[in-house]
């Protein structure tokens, strides 16, 4: 079942930081939220999380942030293992296929090297691998990640997608914000594209993403090439 927003509204003060904003997210899709600094993805991706609740989700949820903060000073398989307590409970020991959850998130997710090791002498990148890790094996309906290749390098991203694209293709929902709009243009199955809070387009990378719509998300304007059947996009230097 999809998720339907219908002219939601959302003030930090006299800050407006969604502007009657209406937007469709599918079930069994990678929808990535689009635009510049400031536009409302993360209040958006928080409004979700907080309707979670209320009739909005059809469904269990997941949530990865943008930053992780503070000290957990707990080992990788740990943190790992936190994601499995609202299935197999808290005050229960883990069962046989809550380890093979986990086993099989270590290996998918090439954690093996320091799964023993205290998640609070690793990376930023590694931190990021461990705590989405952890958003997959709770299994839900729908995972909602915040920038989450923003700490990774060319091949985590790279690995990360993959993995996400293999777990919506066993009928999982994805909701991420990203910044990287080509990034956006090759793997996401709908876009949404934002400006002040408001929606500037929403669909399939090939309507959503135009020249004409980036410039008016960004105030400049774009070049474009075709890869793989799929548009990418640069900014035009004059």
């Amino acid at each position: 079942m999809s998720i339907e927003l219908k002219n939601v509204n959302h003030n930090y003060g006299s800050f407006k930081a969604l502007d009657d904003l209406s937007a469709t997210f599918e079930s069994g899709k990678i929808t990535m939220i689009l635009g510049p600094n400031g536009c409302g993805k993360t209040t958006l991706l928080k409004y979700l999380i907080n309707s979670s609740d209320s009739g909005v989700f059809d469904g269990s949820m997941a949530y990865v942030p943008q930053e992780t903060t503070g000290s957990l000073n707990m080992t990788v398989r740990d943190v790992l293992s936190l994601g499995r307590y609202d299935k197999s409970k808290f005050y229960f020991r883990e069962t046989a296929k809550d380890r093979e959850i986990i086993d099989s998130a270590i290996a998918e997710f090439g954690l093996e090297s320091f799964v023993d090791r205290n998640i609070d002498t690793l990376s930023a990148g590694e931190k990021q691998r461990v705590f989405i890790a952890r958003a997959i094996v709770q299994q839900a309906d729908w995972t909602l990640l915040d920038e989450p290749t923003a700490n990774l390098d060319v091949k985590y991203a790279d690995k990360l997608l993959r993995i996400i694209k293999a777990h919506r293709d066993e009928g999982k929902s994805f909701i991420m914000v990203v910044h990287d709009i080509n990034l956006a243009s090759l793997h996401a199955d709908n876009i949404l594209l934002m400006k002040s809070g408001k929606r500037i387009e929403q669909g399939v990378p090939a309507k959503a993403l135009t020249l004409e719509s980036l410039k008016t998300a960004y105030d400049i304007d774009f070049l474009s090439a075709e890869i793989d059947g799929r548009e990418i996009f640069v900014s035009s230097i004059k």
